[in-house]
C-alpha cells in the first residue's frame, strides 16, 4: 500500500513511514530510522538539518509570547506566575512539535526525491 499526496504527510507527522504509512519513521525520539521495516524505503538520504528547529522556534515562540502578553495585559498575572507558566509552555510545545515537523520535512524530501 502506498500513501500518496496528503496521506504520506499525515503518516510522517504521526511518526510512520511516509511511503507505506505503516512502518516506523523514527528509531528514537528524533533519530530517523535507516529504512522502513515494512516497505524497505531508504531514509538515509533524508537529512532535515536545522529546518524543523526554525519552525518550532517560530511557532512556540509566537504562542508563548502571545500568551504572555495576553495573560499580563488582560488578566494581570504576577511576573512570578508568568515566569512559571510561559517558559514551561514553550518547552512542552517545542517537545510536541519537534517530531511532527521533522517527520513532515522527511516526507517532503522523500516525495520530491531530494538527495544530498
Amino acid at each position: 500500500m502506498t500513501t500518496n499526496g496528503k496521506g504520506g504527510f499525515i503518516a510522517a507527522a504521526l511518526g510512520r513511514c511516509p511511503v507505506c504509512g505503516q512502518g516506523k519513521l523514527f528509531k528514537s525520539y528524533l533519530k530517523v530510522a535507516e529504512t522502513c521495516k515494512v516497505c524497505a524505503t531508504d531514509f538515509k538520504a533524508a537529512d532535515t538539518g536545522d529546518g524543523p528547529v526554525v519552525f518550532v522556534i517560530l511557532i512556540a515562540g509566537f504562542a508563548a509570547c502571545a500568551g504572555l502578553l495576553i495573560s499580563f495585559l488582560a488578566w494581570n498575572w504576577s511576573p512570578a506566575t508568568l515566569l512559571a507558566v510561559w517558559p514551561a509552555f514553550a518547552v512542552i510545545l517545542s517537545l510536541i512539535l519537534m517530531p511532527i515537523l521533522k517527520g513532515l520535512m522527511v516526507a517532503a524530501q522523500i516525495r520530491h526525491k531530494i538527495r544530498d
